[in-house]
């Protein structure tokens, strides 16, 4: 049997965590290992793991990480005391359906070209709502997006397939895969879009991203359904452009030079309609964000 290692990634949801932790408890498979990484919660997060779960490892960062760093630590930390095939993410909003870890070994065991494996993932277990099947990216009309999201569940994505990308919310990858990538890249600290960088490297080199529809996740912290988060507007609009840089071609950039703006006058239309003006604020912050790390780089260079 392959050896699993859960990095679950914790700030300050402390109900939450606890919550995806129990889902955990009620996994089948064996043998699986989970490390939560908390990133300087204030909330008695960690007090309540160590509580309730004193079996569990807690590592415990004195400040925020962000979700790239903490993963990343959490690996670290794991290599140094573990032996692990394959590696399962999971945010700390995020719930595991009671056999979907078995769902997603027996993916990559049996698909040598998929390196990567994730399922379909709702809204809440509690809904029929989806929040992710799977991301399809169209960088030429500057696109990329979760299937499904917010869509009724009527059966349009039971069908196991390739996908161009996942989410980091919950998703299964081959530990020898992510020490060959070097694990999330910080040029997307503190997070944002650095899932779908890490599926668009591990395709460079041959490895697939596979959806298995019969693996189900909850991720409770989704932005369906709530207003725009200005750090996170900023984060995701900076990140994204970076992304377009890194993976698209030529045409590709061209295509998309067009689209992106177009896209981008479009959400500022909708943010103005609804009045969040930092949302908005917090958007074109993210833009003079790509712009000055793109100006940084070069004069390196």
């Amino acid at each position: 049997m392959q050896q699993v290692l859960v990095i679950v990634l914790n700030y300050n949801k402390k109900a939450m965590v606890l919550e995806c932790l129990r889902s955990m408890e009620r996994q089948a498979y064996r043998p699986c290992i989970v490390v939560v990484v908390d990133n300087a919660s204030t909330d008695g997060s960690q007090a309540a793991i160590r509580e309730q779960y004193p079996h569990i490892d807690l590592l415990c960062s004195e400040i925020n990480l962000g979700a790239i760093g903490g993963r990343n630590a959490g690996v670290e930390y794991a290599r140094r005391k573990y032996n692990f095939d394959y590696l399962l993410f999971l945010d700390d909003d995020a719930e595991v359906g009671v056999d979907s870890i078995q769902q997603l070994v027996n993916a990559l065991n049996s698909d040598k070209s998929a390196g990567i494996a994730c399922g379909k993932t709702y809204i809440s277990f509690e809904s029929d709502v989806l929040m992710s099947a799977g991301i399809r990216e169209r960088f030429y009309l500057g696109l990329c997006y979760d299937r499904g999201a917010g869509n009724k569940d009527d059966g349009q994505f039971d069908k196991d397939e390739y996908v161009d990308a996942c989410g980091a919310f919950a998703f299964m990858i081959r530990s020898a895969l992510f020490d060959e990538l070097g694990g999330f890249d910080n040029a997307f600290t503190p997070y944002g879009w650095e899932d779908v960088d890490l599926c668009m490297r591990a395709r460079v080199r041959g490895f697939l991203t596979r959806y298995i529809h019969a693996a189900t996740f909850a991720h409770k912290g989704t932005r369906l359904g709530r207003k725009p988060l200005p750090a996170y507007e900023r984060n995701k609009a900076k990140n994204f452009l970076i992304l377009i840089s890194r993976h698209t071609t030529i045409l590709q950039k061209l295509s998309a030079a067009i689209f992106v703006p177009l896209r981008g006058l479009l959400l500022f239309a909708r943010f103005a309609r609804h009045g969040n003006w930092q949302a908005i604020s917090a958007q074109m912050e993210g833009v003079r964000d790509y712009i000055r790390v793109r100006d940084a780089k070069a004069d390196r260079h």
